[in-house]
Order: C-alpha cells, then structure tokens, then sequence
C-alpha cells in the first residue's frame, strides 16, 4: 500500500478558519493605527510648516505666515511691496486623510524677529488635527516658540 502525501479538505478549512478568526480579531487594531499614525503625520507637517513659517521671517526680515485653508496648510512671506507671496502648500485631508481645524484664527503671523504679531499673541494659536475620534494639536506658545509636544488639546 502506497502513503500519499498532502492535507486533507478538512486540515485546509481549519486553517482557513483560524486565519479568518486572526484576520477579525486584528483589522480594528490595525485601523486604529492607521488613523493615530496619520494624525502624528499630519501634527510633524503642521510644526514643520509653522517652524518654517517662523524661520523665512526671521532670514528674510519680513512678516511671514502659516495660512490654514480648511485641510490645506500654506506658508507665506511679505514681499518688499507688501504682497504676500505663498512659497509653500499641502492639503493634508487628501495627504492623510485628516481634518484641521484652527483657533483663535486661520492665520499664524510671525514679525520679521520671529515673534508672534499683537493679535496673535493675546491667545496662544493652535491648531487641532484630528481622524475618526483621534486628535492632537500642535500650539505656538510664548512669543513664538511651536510646540507639538506641550499643546493641551483642552485649552
């Protein structure tokens, strides 16, 4: 009598079971990650555009912005004619998917020293990302110091 070698169809749908069972068990995780890791993205493109905002200021001495425009983030700096001239610009809801939303205003002036304009200093500017149920902020605090690690989303 011949051994032959292989699986049966049983042996086969028990693995095929334990795979889906493993599947189910780890797709919502794997969701939940997907949308923390695109907000933590997304807060490092918003730090990195206020920082940048922040430095052409103080390089080229004129006043220099970051600019939200719903899910879009802009950098922009003053012209020797006083027009502002927009040198950067990412829309980070088809980028990562995520929603922005600014506060006291859309707009984030920076002094040609690097210090935040009157009117923005009065509150500290921030601006809250944010994908199903996951946000973080990304603040200026003092006279123009970005911070994504000190922000307190409940301010």
């Amino acid at each position: 009598m011949r051994k032959l070698k292989g699986v049966t169809l049983v042996e086969m749908l028990i693995v095929m079971v334990l795979i889906g069972i493993v599947t189910a068990i780890s797709l919502p995780k794997l969701a939940n990650t997907t949308d923390d890791l695109a907000v933590r993205s997304a807060r490092q493109e918003v730090g990195s555009y206020l920082s940048q905002a922040r430095a052409l200021a103080i390089q080229n001495g004129r006043m220099g912005r970051f600019i939200r425009s719903g899910n879009t983030i802009r950098i922009a700096l003053d012209n020797a004619s006083g027009q502002t001239i927009v040198l950067a610009s990412q829309d980070l809801g088809v980028g990562n998917g995520v929603t922005l939303v600014a506060s006291p205003s859309d707009t984030v002036a920076f002094d040609p020293r690097g210090v935040l304009t009157s009117d923005a200093s009065a509150s500290s500017p921030k601006v809250l990302i944010s994908r199903n149920g996951i946000a973080d902020s990304v603040c200026v605090v003092g006279r123009g110091k970005v911070s994504i690690s000190q922000c307190q989303l409940a301010q």
